[in-house]
């Protein structure tokens, strides 16, 4: 009966907006915590009244002595209440150094001063997320990190708010990211790549286990923690369905240039455009600040459904793929359009591993393009455009092990027939060998960072030299135009209070103010 009137309230949720649904769910989560701290709180403090009222008929000690160790501990019982009541406050923390920069915010190091805990503090305008309809977007990430309880992914130690800003802020995890190491190595060896896409899946995995498919994987979203394991972050465009503006902008660029005429590029020549070529940098900071951004990793149906919207097509035939023919007599048409009413689900980011695990080996990724909108018409014609990538040398060609070439044209392929589960995955033969449920325990990874202290971030980019932030020159620009945009409404008059109602969270405050 239970698990039917559960099926039945999951059914109704599904049916209703992103925005309500989360309403409905961050009023049930409060309630669930409100009544959970609240009687274990009171549980606390009885217990310590009894333990006080059993010290005292424990020792020989005069009425005048009784007294004041009874004020002592009335004294100490308003401070834990004062803390209970008390929100928690940037001013609460001590920045360190800037290790980040976004679309919407900035990323600190920081350390809390009552409790000693280093973290990654995001702060974000209110203004701005409303401004450019990412409101919803943020709540979900914050959500995300408050719901999950696994090694896999990031999380979250605190949440909170003021007039002008959202600030979420995370466990520092100290080895800096996946992209990093990549730029570092300029491609990686067999066994590197094994390991590191190995914890991708896991990190991936263990996100679908909370309902929650992640859309916009990337290297740079995988950090690497002090035990040198992988860690998922940057939920943003967690599960659910873009936002409007999001989908007009994303159908206007397909528009532009899905039938424009593509040139087919050698390995060579995409390597040249690699991401890590320095000039690559800025700009790969730059489209942080797109509505939509880079589909390097963007599975196709994303972006069909986006185009498509409510045309649907008749199928015809299939096309033929340029690197295995399964893709195409899965599609059963030759326009990317006709089953895009279907829409899209958690094997979208089984596609983005599937390019993540191709960067590994080639050193780019398998639909690079001299710009975004050649990524976009690379992306949209994928089939033809997907081929194994050339070698200068006998060593990194061999290094692309058969094995390895199977398992990106089982995960960058059509959704029909790509692999979608860890069950599946951890059978291929790339993986032989590996007990990939035990990676932490078994496994030693190839990258420990070494690090001084708890706050050491050598790993991050420094954003105190300006040679290193030359960078971010664009970057920088775009917030300029993004401070224009903000001021033009000051103070957070036009910020309606309920649109970030639930937002506020503690990790330890049972812990803490009991």
């Amino acid at each position: 009966m239970r698990e039917s009137s559960l099926s039945r309230r999951s059914a109704f949720l599904s049916t209703i907006d992103p925005a309500q649904r989360r309403k409905v769910e961050a009023a049930q989560v409060y309630f669930l915590d409100y009544y959970v701290d609240h009687l274990t709180y009171i549980a606390n403090r009885r217990m310590r009244l009894e333990n006080f009222k059993t010290a005292m008929r424990s020792v020989q000690v005069s009425a005048q002595e009784v007294q004041q160790s009874w004020q002592n501990h009335q004294l100490n019982e308003t401070n834990i209440l004062r803390r209970r009541r008390s929100r928690t406050r940037e001013r609460e923390f001590d920045i360190l150094a800037q290790i980040g920069q976004g679309g919407f915010g900035q990323v600190f190091l920081a350390r809390k001063r009552d409790t000693g805990e280093v973290c990654a503090l995001k702060k974000m305008e209110k203004q701005l997320l409303v401004k450019l309809n990412e409101v919803q977007h943020i709540l979900t990430e914050r959500d995300i990190l408050r719901t999950s309880r696994s090694e896999w992914l990031v999380k979250l130690l605190y949440a909170f708010q003021d007039q002008q800003h959202l600030y979420l802020a995370m466990e520092f995890v100290p080895g800096g990211d996946i992209r990093s190491l990549l730029i570092h190595s300029e491609l990686f060896r067999h066994p590197v790549a094994r390991f590191y896409i190995a914890e991708a899946i896991l990190a991936v995995s263990a996100l679908h286990s909370f309902g929650y498919f992640h859309r916009d994987l990337k290297p740079e979203n995988f950090l690497v923690d002090a035990t040198g394991h992988v860690k998922l972050t940057d939920f943003g465009l967690s599960h659910g369905h873009l936002n409007r503006p999001t989908l007009e902008a994303m159908r206007r660029k397909l528009d532009r240039v899905k039938d424009k005429e593509f040139v087919m590029q050698s390995s060579s020549e995409k390597r040249s455009l690699s991401k890590y070529a320095a000039g690559r940098l800025a700009d790969q900071a730059s489209r942080a600040f797109s509505i939509v951004g880079s589909p390097d990793y963007m599975a196709p149906e994303i972006l069909y459904t986006s185009l498509a919207a409510d045309r649907h097509k008749e199928p015809k035939a299939s096309s033929t793929s340029s690197n295995d023919n399964r893709s195409s007599q899965y599609s059963g048409t030759s326009d990317p359009l006709a089953d895009a009413h279907l829409g899209y689900d958690f094997r979208v980011d089984f596609w983005s591993l599937g390019c993540i695990l191709y960067e590994f080996y080639a050193s780019y990724s398998p639909f690079t393009g001299p710009t975004a909108d050649d990524v976009w018409r690379n992306v949209y014609h994928w089939e033809e455009v997907l081929q194994r990538p050339d070698f200068a040398s006998k060593e990194a060609e061999d290094n692309l092990t058969p094995e390895a070439w199977d398992l990106i044209a089982s995960l960058v392929c059509h959704r029909d027939i790509r692999l979608s589960s860890l069950s599946e995955i951890a059978k291929h033969s790339y993986f032989r060998g590996m007990d990939m449920l035990h990676l932490r325990e078994t496994q030693i990874p190839p990258f420990v960072p070494a690090l001084q202290s708890d706050a050491d971030n050598r790993h991050f980019d420094d954003f105190s030299d300006p040679a290193s932030m030359a960078q971010y020159r664009d970057v920088q620009n775009k917030w300029k135009d993004l401070d224009n945009l903000s001021t033009q409404h000051p103070g957070g008059a036009d910020i309606d209070p309920a649109a970030f109602l639930g937002f506020t969270y503690c990790h330890n405050r049972q812990h803490r103010f009991m």
